[in-house]
């Protein structure tokens, strides 16, 4: 199984490869029209501009947060919904980003202490928030983004399932048996 992963990891590196080829050689065709060229052009840079915000944007969350490892589709929809909360929001996070990468702060807490009272104070606790509850207000109205991410549910993981997701059909709690009880001791 692990020599189908590595085969299909190695085809999805050479299709990825054969795709970039491809859209050099439209950009440099002259029979693509000047305005398709710029076009693309302008789309591919925009593509590699999000995929810096982005992990950017992770880098951060991870410093907020103390987690070594978030989940990169969950943590651009929450980055897509916070910009959409706060049109300021993309400028604080590079600041919080800048300032969380400089190494003068050695955790999150020393970050806020250093950050309250300026607008990258709310960013910083609208980040967090929204890694914690997996949701984020717009205008009055708070959207849920993810569940089954949220880091306010990661400490009961082990014995409980989330508030609102169907561990089983209805009742499937009540099925199981009860364990049998033991004899009560007559030694007495």
């Amino acid at each position: 199984m692990s020599n189908d992963l590595t085969h299909q990891q190695t085809r999805d590196a050479e299709a990825h490869i054969r795709r970039r080829r491809l859209l050099a050689l439209l950009l440099a065709s002259p029979f693509l029209p000047a305005s398709w060229r710029a076009a693309m052009a302008q789309g591919a840079a925009a593509k590699a501009t999000a995929a810096a915000v982005g992990e950017k944007f992770i880098k951060l969350s991870t410093f907020a947060t103390g987690r070594s490892k978030l989940d990169a589709e969950t943590g651009a929809a929450l980055l897509a919904a916070l910009r959409e909360s706060d049109a300021t929001f993309a400028v604080s996070v590079d600041d919080l980003a800048a300032d969380a990468a400089s190494g003068k702060y050695s955790d999150v807490e020393a970050l806020e202490a250093a950050v309250r009272g300026t607008p990258k104070h709310a960013a910083l606790l609208a980040l967090v928030s929204a890694w914690y509850t997996g949701s984020v207000s717009i205008n009055g109205k708070e959207r849920f983004v993810t569940l089954q991410e949220a880091l306010l549910y990661q400490p009961i993981a082990d014995g409980s399932h989330i508030p609102g997701n169907c561990a089983g059909a209805t009742n499937s709690w009540a099925d199981q048996t009860a364990p049998a009880l033991t004899a009560i001791p007559t030694d007495r």
